[in-house]
């Protein structure tokens, strides 16, 4: 008798122990997702305050100033400059790309697209100038982010005469 109760003490402690390393396991995972996305929310964000400082357009920075949205760069050039410094204005950063490792999470993407906004629908990227531009940032984690879990920010920027 003294077996049966031994025996059957050791199933329900083998149980026991069984669930606690499933609950332990699936808290962690979810520890380290919430890790991988606020860590992939700080790069987006310092990368749009990065990019957002910069000058609105080519042809406003320094001291340049101009009076129509006509003379700002075309849509067809948004992208960095050949012979002029890199990342000076804003379109720059325009299919801008890169790998970042952090010491806790390596293996971030991060793409950025920056494109003319719609003044109604900011929202949206148009093939028309005008004084806003509006900065998406992507951020992924292939070992950690899976189809379709990836982070886009966005931000529209205006220039003021």
């Amino acid at each position: 008798m003294q077996n049966v109760l031994l025996i059957g003490a050791f199933v329900i402690l083998g149980i026991l122990i069984l669930s606690i390393n499933s609950t332990i396991f699936v808290t962690n995972k979810a520890i380290r997702e919430n890790e991988v996305h606020i860590t992939g929310i700080g790069l987006g964000q310092a990368l749009i305050e990065e990019i957002t400082s910069r000058s609105f357009d080519e042809n406003t920075t320094g001291s340049k100033r101009v009076l129509s949205p006509y003379q700002l760069t075309s849509v067809d050039n948004l992208g960095k400059e050949t012979g002029e410094p890199p990342f000076d204005d804003v379109d720059d950063y325009n299919n801008y790309s890169k790998k970042v490792d952090t010491p806790r999470i390596e293996g971030y993407m991060i793409n950025v697209k920056v494109g003319y906004a719609n003044p109604l629908i900011q929202r949206n990227f148009i093939n028309t100038k005008t004084y806003l531009k509006r900065i998406e940032v992507t951020v992924k984690n292939p070992k950690y982010m899976h189809n379709p879990d990836s982070l886009t920010l966005a931000t529209v920027v205006s220039y003021f005469k």
